[in-house]
């Protein structure tokens, strides 16, 4: 046993060495560095995707209608994209529920016919206050088209990914 402390004395002894000649604080320093500059790639990473979501209207409840940019894609029959509902800040009373948990937050993958003004919610993904997924429904097709209602936030994202700039 006092062998084994020996060793760890002298390993110590080592380390303090080191230091004191500069060996650990340069390698400390390169630790940081490497450390910053991936921690830079996430915070990049982080900031392009979040810059891909724009809001696109707020309800006279508070509620936020965001769409993904990044995941428009338009082909001959419609348009699909991803949008999130922020119902976080609703003053909404009766606040919607699924089970026995509030919903604050909708994902809904959607298709519209740009030329007949119409859509159809392909998936729905609701969340909890923590931003938990509730619920996943995948509706594909089979959801009935809706037609927005003119002055709605539907309509206002109906423009926004029909109408590009």
């Amino acid at each position: 046993m006092e062998r084994i402390w020996e060793n760890s004395d002298e390993a110590f002894k080592g380390t303090v060495k080191a230091l004191r000649q500069g060996t650990m604080k340069r390698l400390l320093n390169f630790v940081i560095l490497a450390g910053v500059v991936t921690g830079s790639q996430v915070s990049l990473a982080l900031a392009q995707a979040a810059e891909a979501w724009v809001e696109v209207a707020v309800s006279s409840a508070g509620d936020r209608v965001l769409v993904d940019q990044n995941s428009i894609q338009r082909t001959e029959e419609d348009v699909r994209y991803w949008e999130y509902r922020d119902l976080r800040q609703s003053r909404n009373a009766a606040r919607e529920m699924v089970g026995n948990q509030p919903v604050y937050g909708m994902m809904i993958y959607r298709s519209v016919d740009c030329d007949a003004r119409v859509g159809r919610m392909q998936r729905l993904v609701i969340f909890n206050q923590n931003r938990e997924v509730i619920r996943r429904v995948n509706y594909e097709e089979t959801n009935a088209v809706d037609l927005p209602i003119q002055g709605s936030n539907a309509e206002a994202v109906l423009k926004f990914v029909c109408e590009p700039t």
